[in-house]
């Protein structure tokens, strides 16, 4: 592992859409305005749907075992299988049995998605009734769950809800603005809806500027008065070849030219990273989020490189389903690691979770 390099990239990469991708930044184009009674109406049963469980007209079910929930406001990605990580390493480590219950999303035949590959051995349940999900779980011996991407999933109680809030996009605007509601913009629900969580984790916080996160702390402590707050931000990255070895450390790589391959909710923040990390990204290749690759994937990334002398580098999540297909032997894997600044206030509230 290496520290974060800090380069500044040469020049903007290419931006490739690929497989449909365009429907999912449709959102951040100059042509969502059509969209915006879309998102009204979105809105507006989002709001409906909140105030009936507020008001326990909506039936919440309680498991037996603690329910910690992560989520988001946004759609697209905003680092939740870190997060998961992070949980799960610190609830062994005081003698908890946690399993994650997944929506399982554009999972695969066996149906567990990507996610389900990526946080270690921790048992996962895909389920899209979360609650026989959890009671599954709970009858294979959890102690805890964990409600992967449930603000929204209200059916299901949950003890502590945690709101992870993208710094770089963190009310649906990549310039911090708050955005429209699905399918108009990102937004599942509105930013005042953040007074629900227990707790705030703002990821990617080193991808934005000083002054623009020190305006996000205001806005979280006004929309969320007296909710703790935790900052994450990167720590070290390394690329590792899909085939396995030894992680080579980044410094070697600064400069290099890169086609840069992902499937994954907010590829725009991983190019910025890929760029500050002094990678030469001159081509930026978006599939659709959980995008199931196939051998004409792997055929066309590998013949990109080839034109532009350059190596394929690859998302973990995304290696995955990468890995042994035709040609991919020579895709690297850029893995990078976070933590939190400050984890009293997490560790706080997990420790008033458990009766610690």
């Amino acid at each position: 592992m290496t520290g974060m390099a800090g380069s500044a990239q040469p020049a903007a990469p290419q931006i490739i859409r690929l497989a449909g991708r365009w429907r999912e930044e449709f959102p951040a184009s100059p042509c969502a305005g059509l969209l915006y009674p879309a998102g009204a109406v979105f809105a507006l049963i989002s709001a409906m749907r909140g105030w009936a469980y507020d008001r326990q007209i909506l039936v919440r079910h309680r498991l037996s075992v603690p329910v910690i929930s992560l989520g988001n406001l946004t759609a697209g990605g905003t680092g939740k299988t870190p997060a998961v990580a992070t949980l799960v390493t610190w609830l062994r480590a005081h003698g908890r049995r946690p399993a994650v219950v997944s929506r399982g999303y554009r999972a695969g035949r066996d149906g567990r998605n990507e996610e389900a590959s990526l946080v270690g051995d921790v048992p996962v349940v895909c389920n899209p009734d979360r609650v026989a999900g959890g009671r599954r779980a709970i009858a294979d011996g959890a102690d805890v769950l964990i409600l992967d991407d449930g603000f929204q999933h209200r059916r299901l109680a949950r003890d502590l809800d945690i709101l992870l809030i993208d710094a770089t996009r963190p009310w649906g605007c990549d310039n911090g603005g708050s955005g429209r509601p699905l399918p108009a913009g990102y937004l599942r629900e509105a930013p005042r809806q953040a007074r629900r969580a227990g707790l705030l984790w703002l990821t990617r916080t080193d991808l934005v500027e000083p002054q623009r996160l020190a305006r996000l702390r205001k806005e979280c402590a006004d929309l969320a008065p007296g909710v703790p707050v935790v900052e994450e931000r990167a720590t070290g990255a390394w690329l590792t070849p899909i085939s396995g070895g030894t992680p080579m450390p980044l410094a070697a790589w600064i400069g290099r030219r890169v086609v840069l391959a992902s499937g994954i909710g907010h590829p725009g923040a991983l190019e910025i990273q890929a760029g500050r990390l002094g990678l030469h990204v001159l081509a930026a290749v978006r599939f659709p989020d959980h995008h199931h690759f196939t051998p004409a994937d792997a055929a066309y990334l590998l013949g990109l490189g080839r034109k532009m002398e350059a190596a394929v580098v690859i998302t973990g999540k995304d290696a995955v389903k990468l890995a042994g297909l035709p040609g991919t032997d020579s895709f690297q894997v850029l893995g990078i690691a976070s933590s939190l600044v400050d984890p009293a206030p997490l560790h706080g509230a997990l420790l008033g979770l458990l009766g610690v």
